[in-house]
């Protein structure tokens, strides 16, 4: 394959492929929306928490503001929905779905949002946005930890994906560290057993695994995240569809001797549109990262591959239940943790009260926060 054929989507972004909304289906007619309590009553989460739940509870416009924000932020930037997906997994994997990830670093403690496998993440100040225009409609209500659950299952459906109904209730975390997400975010450069590891420590298993990972074709990698993995030695090429990895080994090292650190879809087909076409790029041989291409090699998980590349619905469906799964994982509830009124700051806490609370995330500095590569990430004290 010659280095003209490919489709670019940006200067900086390769192998986006077509863009065409027309290529989506009518949208299947939706399931009546669940109500109440979440069936795994453990959980103490609920469908109607911010609508029909405790009077200090209510939020009525909680999902109209998010569903807003979401589309502003989108319009500005179409990469908007794969950034507040891949912020919402890397909250749960790491430590539960507590809006851990949001935390900046103190003076004391560097956070997650500052480890390596987190200098990609962006997208903190959609989050903030979100919080802004709800803290001013019912000040004090909602949680950071639901703000980014909305906002994922959000994302998914304005990219095309199907709609998803979350049980709400979520409380914030206290605090946020950067060995955690060293320990516990998957990476990459792993295979079908560490995956399978990985997620089993999360509570998930090979079929949430499949299905979770079809929110890659949102998603993108530099280069340096695969070029030594997928390529081993000068001239060798690991990719099935053997053109397409000679193109890609040149348009990373054609970057490299620029100085660039080049970004690559890893849906070849239909990258800004979730859909199925990150499954149909791994049957094609275009899978980029080890841990995409290793899918279709693994009995145990290149069976789910090929049937979620050809079935639509039956990946939408197994990515709903594995997302609402996923976004139980540790989570605080009840009089637990707090809600934040600041998403990258947590609140004051009285050590009168609660003498054995970890006060390096207390906000004790006006600079509060190592600088990280995100030009929106907030940095002060207020």
């Amino acid at each position: 394959m010659a280095l003209a054929t490919l489709q670019v989507a940006s200067a900086w972004c390769p192998f986006a492929g077509r863009r065409s909304l027309l290529q989506a289906a009518a949208p299947a007619p939706l399931p009546a929306r669940p109500t109440g309590p979440d069936p795994s009553n453990w959980t103490m989460l609920n469908y109607d928490f911010y609508t029909a739940g405790l009077p200090e509870n209510a939020c009525p416009s909680f999902q109209n503001i998010v569903k807003k924000e979401v589309a502003k932020a989108t319009v500005l930037d179409s990469l908007t929905p794969a950034f507040l997906l891949r912020l919402f997994f890397h909250d749960c994997f790491v430590m539960g779905c507590d809006a851990s990830v949001l935390i900046n670093s103190t003076l004391l403690n560097l956070a997650e949002k500052d480890q390596t496998k987190s200098f990609s993440l962006n997208k903190f100040n959609v989050v903030d946005d979100i919080k802004t225009a709800l803290e001013v409609a019912c000040p004090g209500v909602v949680s950071c930890a639901d703000i980014l659950a909305a906002a994922a299952v959000e994302c998914v459906e304005q990219s095309g994906g199907p709609h998803i109904d979350l049980a709400y209730g979520r409380r914030d975390g206290l605090e946020s560290f950067a060995a955690a997400a060293a320990t516990y975010m998957p990476g990459g450069f792993l295979r079908v057993q560490g995956l399978i590891e990985s997620f089993q420590m999360a509570g998930l298993d090979e079929v949430d695994l499949v299905a979770l990972s079809g929110a890659h074709t949102l998603g993108q990698a530099r280069c340096s995240e695969f070029i030594q993995e997928r390529f081993i030695s000068p001239g060798s090429n690991s990719f099935r569809d053997s053109d397409y990895g000679l193109a890609l080994q040149s348009y990373c090292a054609e970057g490299k001797n620029l100085g660039l650190d080049r970004k690559v879809t890893l849906d070849s087909n239909t990258s800004t549109i979730f859909d199925n076409g990150y499954f149909q790029t791994l049957v094609d041989g275009r899978g980029v990262l080890t841990s995409d291409n290793d899918l279709t090699l693994d009995n145990r998980t290149a069976p789910l591959v090929q049937l979620y590349a050809s079935d639509q619905n039956a990946f939408f469906t197994a990515f709903a239940a594995s997302m609402r799964k996923m976004s139980k994982i540790g989570i605080l509830t009840g009089t637990q943790g707090q809600v934040r009124k600041k998403c990258y700051v947590r609140n004051s806490v009285d050590v009168v009260k609660s003498p054995n609370s970890n006060t390096e995330f207390s906000p004790i500095s006006p600079t509060i926060c190592k600088p990280a590569p995100q030009v929106d990430q907030k940095c002060d004290g207020t």
